[in-house]
């Protein structure tokens, strides 16, 4: 059964009260026309369930605004969304193509800091979300009474006599969500083994981030990534969050997750008051076993409000530095990895409070 407007509905329910699906739920493509984002293409989807996010195939299949009921989930940085002609890698130019969005990928043979790794400069963060996506695909069907949306691209990251990957990302959900599911599926389509660095930067704003929001998860150790993280008390306020802090600078932390015998895990971002009378949260679901890593990104800057919870395959402390430790993964070569998440909206207090006792009991399954 369909779930729309807080009940259970069949599918002739439903189709004998409307001409066209896309009155209550459906993917609208557009491409879009001004400034720096000119030709960048689109996908608006609105499940009907109080969520609307739009996916760019044209920026990596990565996740631009998205909101709940009309409050804003993500967070949008000042670029704004560009096209992938302006992206510039050396350094940390990655940023000015940064918008940041609910979701920017980063990957997938680089990501993290700039390095050199052997004898080679990688910027900021790779280049896997400044690519356009091929083979987009949209499908908007029934299939019994469940009223499905899916859409997949797939995304090459490739140079000649180099590397030759490619990235398909699928999106689920249906009619009433409140959420969707992501699975990505990694091919290394040439014949010898590459670095497999992928790192989810899902970033969330206002509203829904604010001073009375905090990060819950099973998490058992917080290890900060450099002095500036250890500033003030940092590791110990890791997962709370001021008003807006005027010259902030960027804290950043590895937690490190318990998970159940399957490895399936948890992230959290909550907030019990944003203004009016729902509390509001996100949480993110996914298995340790595919990404083991979580990097938090506390951004509480005046101007720039926003943390990232980072799921990935590394912590972003740059690929040589990691081929250095030991430590940096790999895809042989014809090789193939999934990764899934799944994301979820949780609107009012006994949502929230189950997402906090799940916490607690995975923590003590761990302990």
């Amino acid at each position: 059964m369909a779930e729309y407007l807080g009940r259970s509905w069949s599918k002739q329910d439903l189709i004998s009260r409307i001409g066209d699906p896309q009155q209550i739920a459906g993917i609208t493509r557009c491409t879009l026309a001004e400034g720096k984002a000119a030709g960048v293409q689109a996908l608006q989807v609105n499940t009907g369930g109080g969520l609307q996010f739009t996916v760019l195939p044209g920026r990596g299949m990565d996740i631009a605004g998205a909101c709940f009921q009309g409050r804003a989930l993500g967070f949008l940085s000042p670029t704004g969304i560009t096209s992938p002609a302006y992206y510039e890698e050396p350094g940390l130019s990655w940023l000015r193509s940064f918008f940041a969005g609910l979701l920017t990928t980063c990957g997938i043979t680089s990501a993290g800091a700039p390095s050199v790794d052997q004898g080679r400069e990688f910027g900021l963060h790779g280049r896997v979300s400044n690519a356009a996506a091929e083979d987009v695909s949209v499908e908007q069907e029934w299939e019994g009474d469940e009223y499905l949306l899916r859409l997949s691209g797939k995304v090459r990251e490739a140079q000649a006599m180099g590397e030759n990957l490619v990235l398909k990302r699928t999106l689920c959900t249906h009619l009433g969500a409140r959420g969707f599911d992501l699975e990505d599926r990694i091919e290394n389509r040439g014949f010898e083994a590459q670095p497999l660095m992928m790192l989810y930067h899902i970033n969330f704003g206002f509203p829904l981030l604010g001073p009375d929001a905090r990060v819950v998860g099973p998490i058992r150790e917080t290890v900060a990534r450099d002095e500036e993280a250890r500033k003030d008390r940092g590791v110990e306020e890791a997962l709370v969050f001021p008003e807006p802090v005027e010259g902030y600078e960027e804290k950043v932390f590895f937690h490190t997750l318990g998970a159940d015998r399957e490895g399936k895990t948890f992230i959290a971002l909550l907030n019990r008051d944003t203004g009016d009378v729902s509390p509001l949260g996100v949480v993110l679901r996914f298995n340790t076993r595919e990404l083991p890593a979580l990097t938090e990104w506390k951004m509480p800057r005046r101007g720039f409000y926003v943390v990232g919870l980072e799921p990935g395959t590394v912590t972003p402390i740059g690929r040589g530095p990691l081929r250095e430790a030991g430590r940096l993964p790999t895809l042989e070569g014809q090789g193939e990895y999934r990764i899934r998440i799944g994301f979820e909206v949780l609107a009012g207090a006994e949502e929230l409070d189950r997402i906090e006792a799940e916490a607690v009991e995975l923590q003590k399954q761990n302990s």
